[in-house]
């Protein structure tokens, strides 16, 4: 057998096994319903925000209308060196909303990278025995932060939410994001449902202040532009429980990117992420490897005579098993997923995924500085 032959199969079969593992652990996700715990915890929510005037109006004002008992809640928002009117928008906010305050940064750090500085001074000056995590181009619902403590167990160190691409302003672009997105989310509420805890999203989180302590904060991966979230999952889960919070009541809304540069450039500095599970969770790497592998096998396939006949039987089987992830998916998160978009997002994951990958490594995308 061709070794080529030999290496689009291994990585489908896996990449297939992988696929059936995150639809078992969808199916073992539960919505569950109960009560915030007595005594009701102190709540912080810690937001870092750089240039988001266009958004931060909606999420404060989504924040002030939180159901979660005010003298237990307060509301800290980073201006991360904005250059916009960002601070004048949470100056105007904090002064009507007593439990808002906000931080200006001016200079960045030396020692930590951009977000992670800001969200480390932010969480220094809360209080909070939960710290509860969004981005400044997110909308949450009133649900929000009672959701999130409703998920904690005893055990529980962090919460993973649910967060979706916004689609008020509808076209193929956003939907094909909305897409993207739900199968990244998917996989990895997948995974969750078996209790193996790989990432996150930093639009929907809440995490134990006395374990973010723990951990040492971000010093760890103080140096990394990327990967806030995907390090704090990782490294909490090490040393506590970590769950999926499946409640429609705690689900985000994000804002897609405006143009297909930045989502390029958003997706290549989320896969740089991988360059240091090789120490971290090989577990997850092989996925990620598996889902590099098979699509470029299907791209140079089209080209390679010895590939060329197994293309369309190695398409149809990766064709199959991601719809059934993302189709109920999106039936359990509630979001709709046209069937177009998903065959002309079927198509290019060939082209994007190696692409994305490849620059991912290397390391080449831009940061908000």
């Amino acid at each position: 057998m061709h070794p080529l032959t030999i290496l689009l199969s291994v990585s489908l079969g896996l990449y297939a096994l992988y696929a059936l593992y995150f639809l078992g652990g969808l199916f073992r996700l539960k919505a569950r319903k109960k009560n915030v715990r007595e005594p009701v915890p102190t709540v912080s929510v810690v937001i870092a925000a750089r240039n988001e005037a266009s958004n931060l109006p909606a999420l404060l004002s989504d924040l002030e209308d939180q159901d979660y008992p005010s003298d237990k809640l307060e509301i800290i928002i980073v201006d991360d060196r904005s250059t916009d009117r960002s601070w004048s928008i949470i100056q105007d906010f904090s002064r009507r909303l007593p439990r808002l305050r906000g931080i200006q940064i001016t200079e960045p750090s030396s020692v930590m990278a951009p977000k992670k500085w800001a969200l480390t001074q932010g969480i220094e000056q809360s209080s909070g025995e939960i710290i509860v995590a969004t981005d400044g181009d997110c909308r949450v619902p009133a649900t929000w932060v009672t959701s999130m403590v409703k998920a904690f167990e005893p055990d529980t160190g962090i919460v993973v939410g649910f967060s979706a691409v916004n689609r008020s302003r509808d076209s193929f672009f956003t939907r094909y994001q909305q897409l993207d997105f739900l199968a990244l989310m998917a996989a990895n509420a997948g995974s969750l449902g078996w209790g193996k805890a790989w990432s996150g999203s930093g639009q929907n989180l809440a995490y134990r202040r006395d374990l973010f302590q723990a951990i040492n904060g971000f010093e760890p991966a103080a140096k990394y532009h990327s990967g806030d979230d995907v390090y704090l999952v990782q490294a909490i889960s090490n040393i506590a429980g970590v769950v999926f919070n499946a409640s429609p009541e705690s689900f985000v809304v994000t804002a897609p990117m405006p143009s297909l540069r930045s989502y390029l450039n958003q997706r290549i500095r989320w896969a740089s992420n991988s360059r240091r599970l090789f120490k971290q969770d090989h577990f997850f790497l092989l996925f990620l490897l598996s889902a590099f592998l098979t699509n470029l096998s299907l791209l140079v396939g089209v080209f390679v005579p010895v590939l060329q006949p197994l293309i369309p039987a190695a398409f149809s089987t990766k064709f199959v098993v991601d719809a059934a992830v993302i189709f109920y998916g999106a039936n359990k998160f509630m979001v709709t997923v046209e069937p177009m978009t998903f065959i002309a997002w079927s198509l290019l994951q060939p082209v994007y995924i190696p692409l994305v990958g490849i620059f991912g490594l290397i390391g080449k995308f831009r940061w908000k500085e």
